[in-house]
Formats: structure tokens, C-alpha cells, sequence
């Protein structure tokens, strides 16, 4: 596989290529992107005939071992290869230790080994053992084994022992890459750590480039280890980690983020130059029950919040679409009220519709950010996202009592209506004025 610049801009922004996959010489495809988290090999709430209707074109797999070593002697026996075995072959595939998603017990570490934690517990697992999985496995992409589930505000002593053990691991894995006949046509993904801690960081970037005529790009990690906690991190602080970063690596290297993060964050990412997400935010949300509905139109503003919680008794009654104007199957077929029933009943379906609905409009996400690079318009559509995602936070409360700034008010009567828990007689004038309600 491999990774070139279409057109990059001024501003950092870029659109990119990953081509040369054996099995489909002729697929391209177009980065910033955001591959399909899987679970034991299959994406999550999808059967590959209904992932079929949603993606009429070849995607990426995101493939954690730590959710799919269980298949390891199916893989060995079928000798094809993960996408092929779990009944996705026109589907390529990213192969990664972690689910950076997920919250993982601490373990205690042993020299150059990481823990993964499996289905049937934890498994300490050497680079060694990681590269022979990777030959079974026989991935597009793979991503280094790296000691990364760091967040940022780790103590500096574990951060001291990520880097040393990462470099170590790291260059294990590239020497058996180098000397595998069955990766020979996949990309090795190095692994930065120790972002929270500049000068570790820039020791592991260090360390990366010497075998940067090996690697295909870079991913960036120990900034989350999954918990709520560690996500909650300030726009401006996770933005000056993808800028310090971008900045240190070569700018031909494919770079690609784990975590799961929220559309503003992406759009801060994509303008410093990210090229591919691993996907689990969509999931994350179809799991709570909750729609992802963003404005994609830079010209029209929508009162509409950009998350719908379709679990809330509000949408007992309504009939229209998840979203208006959308063309997935959920919002063809299905309305909020329906989906809302299969809620609160706790159907499968739920998380099947909301599923093909997230899937889709998160993929449109990245269409239309391509697009606007493009049309050297990126900086008007991260606006237009952030300022979605913005608006949909709710101000913290003092003393029981919601404190409201003026640009609550773009949040619409509704919304405020629903925090203040009054009914339609009981408000009809609401402004927002120096924190106060009149």
C-alpha cells in the first residue's frame, strides 16, 4: 500500500491517496477518512449484506487484536487473512493492539511485553508474538505494538517507561517486517507516544524517523486511555499536539489518530494535516442510543442540535426522519418515533438502524471536509462543525441552578426549554442576556 499528497493547502489541510492494495489495484482511497471500527473482525451491529448497502465501495477496517486474538486459529487454518475470514474481502484492513476506545484494568508490565486485554483476559504479548500474529493476520495496514495506553496527565516515571518500551518494541517490529515475505505488501504504522511530555515526544518521534524509509506513516497515541476523564481535554491543548506533532514528521508519512473524538476535535486534527481516524465515535454513539445530525451546509444555520438522544421520551411522537435530507436506509425507511420504541424496548434493531445512520453521516463528515479543501474553503466548514459541537455543551451548573451565557441563546427554545423544564405555556419569550433569563 501506499500513500501520496493530492493537494495540500496553506493551511495544513490535505487530501491524500492510499492505493496499491493487491487484491484491488485499482481502489483509491481518498483521505482525511475514517475507517470502520470492528469487534472480532466484524463491524459493529452490521452483517456484511446491510454493510454492503451502506458502503457500496471498499472501506477500512479498523481491527483491534485485543477484540479479535479469539480468531487466531481460524485465521491460521483459512490462510487468507483477516478481511476474507470474517466475510468482508472487498474491504481492507488496519490491524492495531488496542481499541483506544475502550477503558482497559491497569495491568502491571513486564520487560518489552504490552498487555492486552482479550475476551478470555489479560495477555502479555512481545513484539515477537505481535508480528506473528500480524503474518496470520495479513493486514493492509498494521500499526506497531507500542506500550501507548497513556493519557496525559500520567505520572512522568510511567511515561519514562512507555518511551523506552515502545523504541524497543518498535524495533523489533520493523526488523521483522523487513525480513517477512508475507507483509510484504503491507504498510507498517509507527507509533508516537508520550504526548503530554514534550520532550519524551519528541525522543519517540526521534526514534521513529530512523526507520522512516520503512514506514508508510505514523499514529498518534498516549494522549487517552480511554476513560471519560482523559477525553475531556480542552480543544486548544489536543489542537497544539496534533500542530507540535504534524509539524515534527515528514510530510509525505500517512498520519493517523486513535481515540475517540468528537467532530470539533477532528476538524482541529484535519487542519493540522491527520489523514485517518479509526472510527469508534459513530459506535460510541449508536451504543447510547444517540444520533449524530450535523448541519453539513455552510450557508444555512440549523436550530437543530448536532446529537439527538433518541432515548428521550420527547421523540415518542415524532415522525420524521433521524434527518431530514439524509439518504441512508434508517432515515429512508425509519422514523425517531420508531426508533425511539426500539429503545425503550430495547430491541437489537435499534443499534442496527442507528448504526447504518452514524456509519453514513460521519462518513459524510469527511466527504464534505474533502471537498472544502479542496475548494480552499476548509477553515468556513471547521467553523461551521465546531461551532455545532459548541453550541450542543451544556453550561455547568452552580447551586442547582443552570448558569446561561449569551450565546446560549443559538441553542434554541427548545433546548433551553427542556434544561428549565417548562412546558410550551409556561415560556413563551425566552432571552438570554449577561447570564440571565427574562
Amino acid at each position: 500500500m501506499r500513500f501520496a499528497i493530492k493537494q495540500a493547502t496553506s493551511g495544513g489541510e490535505r487530501i491524500g491517496t492510499l492505493t496499491g492494495f493487491l487484491k484491488s489495484p485499482s481502489t483509491v482511497l481518498e483521505t482525511p477518512t475514517t475507517a470502520l471500527l470492528t469487534q472480532g473482525g466484524s463491524v459493529l451491529h452490521m452483517t456484511a449484506e446491510v454493510l454492503s448497502k451502506v458502503f457500496t465501495t471498499p472501506q477500512l477496517l479498523w481491527v483491534p487484536i485485543s477484540n479479535s486474538l479469539q480468531m487466531e486459529p481460524g485465521l491460521r487454518a483459512q490462510g487468507e487473512g483477516v478481511a476474507k475470514f470474517t466475510g468482508l474481502p472487498d474491504h481492507f484492513a488496519c490491524v492495531t493492539p488496542h481499541n483506544m476506545s475502550e477503558v482497559t484494568p491497569s495491568g502491571h508490565f513486564e520487560l518489552n511485553k504490552v498487555p492486552l486485554w482479550t475476551k478470555n483476559g489479560k495477555k502479555m504479548v512481545t513484539a515477537e508474538r505481535y508480528m506473528d500474529l500480524m503474518e496470520v493476520y495479513k493486514p493492509d495496514i498494521i500499526l506497531a505494538i507500542a506500550d501507548c495506553r497513556t493519557s496525559l496527565n500520567e505520572g512522568y516515571k510511567r511515561i519514562l517507561k512507555s518511551v523506552d518500551r515502545t523504541c524497543n518494541l518498535m524495533d523489533i517490529c520493523v526488523y521483522r517486517y523487513k525480513a517477512s515475505k508475507q507483509l510484504r505488501n503491507s504498510a507498517l504504522i509507527g507509533v508516537v507516544v508520550a504526548t503530554g511530555v514534550p520532550k519524551k515526544c519528541q525522543e519517540s518521534i526521534k526514534h521513529l524517523l530512523q526507520y522512516k524509509d520503512d514506514l508508510t506513516g505514523v499514529a498518534l497515541a498516549g494522549v487517552t486511555d480511554g476513560t471519560e476523564e482523559s477525553m475531556k481535554l480542552a480543544t486548544g491543548k489536543i489542537e497544539r499536539i496534533f500542530k507540535t506533532v504534524g509539524d515534527a514528521l515528514p510530510k509525505h508519512l500517512l498520519r493517523i489518530v486513535e481515540g475517540c473524538w468528537n467532530p470539533a476535535i477532528i476538524m482541529s486534527a484535519i487542519e493540522h494535516g491527520w489523514d485517518v481516524f479509526d472510527g469508534s465515535y459513530p459506535t460510541k454513539l449508536s451504543n447510547a442510543g444517540h444520533a449524530l445530525t450535523l448541519n453539513f451546509d455552510t450557508n444555512r444555520y440549523s436550530a437543530q442540535p448536532c446529537i439527538l438522544d433518541l432515548n428521550d421520551e420527547r421523540y415518542k411522537e415524532d415522525f420524521t426522519p433521524v434527518l431530514q435530507g439524509c439518504e441512508c436506509l434508517t432515515c429512508k425507511k425509519h422514523t425517531r418515533a420508531y426508533i425511539r420504541h426500539l429503545l425503550n424496548t430495547r430491541e437489537m434493531l435499534s443499534s442496527v438502524l442507528l448504526s447504518i445512520h452514524n456509519l453514513h453521516h460521519f462518513d459524510q463528515l469527511f466527504r464534505h471536509a474533502r471537498q472544502h479543501i479542496a475548494a480552499n474553503t476548509f477553515q468556513i466548514y471547521k467553523q461551521h462543525i465546531t461551532k455545532q459541537y459548541e453550541t450542543l455543551k451544556l453550561p455547568q451548573t452552580t447551586n442547582g441552578v443552570d448558569e446561561l451565557k449569551d450565546s446560549d441563546v443559538i441553542d434554541g427554545t427548545d433546548h433551553v426549554k427542556k434544561r428549565l423544564r417548562v412546558s410550551d405555556d409556561e415560556i413563551p419569550t425566552i432571552k438570554v442576556a449577561n447570564g440571565r433569563i427574562s
